[in-house]
């Protein structure tokens, strides 16, 4: 049965699918490491301890702030390797904008729906079409309307983001090139990684198979390192940012938010948790002046 859900599918079949990447839940209760020397602990134990893909994999992620499942899609057609930056199709939002014009298109069905209900003095007709949900309206879609949300859906925009890569990156990337021996364009491809657990060796490697690499490394760090940070995969999106923002001086805050596409430094803000390193600073600030 069609819903506003399975709408948005068709269309984006319709469309080509121009994001392939399955969104994930987001989650803020994972930390970025702040020190830059923890930082190089976690990628010094990642070097040490897992495959050279998934070091490249952190490699960009940080570098980048992409999103976990946007590196895990990278193509080696998204580098341009004479100026050495890589662009992708932002797979959140740019799925955000197809479920927007997905939903634009039912309410102009809705709308339309009334207008000829008005017209006719249907009042109940009115009414019915007024407190449908969006759901009920899809499901009672003609072809013609369908069309009608499928041609919006074409016209959505698609978010592109454009990072450079430092030269190291790039020639990681073109050794790792070099040796593939399918080509299916993805950097990291399931049939590019050692293992011989995956039910398809189609597509890349997806959040979960990197997470199921790094969930050891991230155990290590906190039960040595640092054991008042909680990380995962996302992280490396956090540690680039605030990163950035650090470089970035009195306009850091903006700059982080910009990188992340963020609507405001304020949303930055509270994503950082930089809240609550504030109040830990503040209260070690207090100790050394009782001492």
């Amino acid at each position: 049965m069609l819903n506003l859900q399975t709408l948005t599918a068709k269309a984006r079949a319709v469309r080509g699918n121009i994001v392939a990447a399955v969104s994930t839940k987001g989650t803020r209760t994972k930390s970025p490491v702040y020190e830059r020397d923890e930082q190089i602990k976690l990628r010094e134990r990642i070097q040490q301890t897992q495959p050279d893909w998934v070091l490249l994999w952190w490699d960009i992620s940080v570098i980048t702030g992409w999103r976990t499942a946007d590196v895990c899609n990278l193509r080696y057609s998204c580098v341009d390797w004479d100026t050495g930056k890589a662009t992708i199709t932002v797979a959140k939002q740019t799925k955000a904008a197809e479920a927007r014009a997905t939903r634009k298109g039912v309410e102009l069905v809705r709308k339309a729906r009334k207008d000829a209900a008005r017209m006719d003095g249907d009042h109940v007709g009115y009414m019915a079409w007024d407190s449908a949900t969006p759901d009920e309206i899809a499901a009672s879609m003609t072809p013609d309307e369908q069309e009608m949300c499928f041609e919006l859906v074409s016209r959505a925009d698609v978010k592109r983001d454009t990072k450079q890569l430092p030269p190291g990156i790039l020639k990681r990337l073109s050794e790792r090139l070099e040796r593939n021996l399918i080509d299916d364009d993805l950097v990291f491809s399931r049939s590019q990684i050692e293992s011989n657990r995956c039910s398809s060796l189609d597509g890349s490697v997806t959040r979960q198979t990197i997470w199921k690499r790094l969930s050891t490394v991230c155990a290590w760090f906190t039960h040595h390192i640092n054991a008042k940070l909680r990380l995962s995969a996302y992280s490396t999106r956090k540690i680039a940012a605030f990163n950035m923002m650090c470089r970035g001086g009195e306009q850091g805050l903006l700059i982080a938010s910009e990188m992340l596409g963020h609507s405001n430094p304020a949303v930055t803000r509270t994503y950082l948790q930089l809240g609550s390193q504030a109040g830990e600073m503040q209260a070690a600030m207090a100790l050394e002046v009782m001492a």
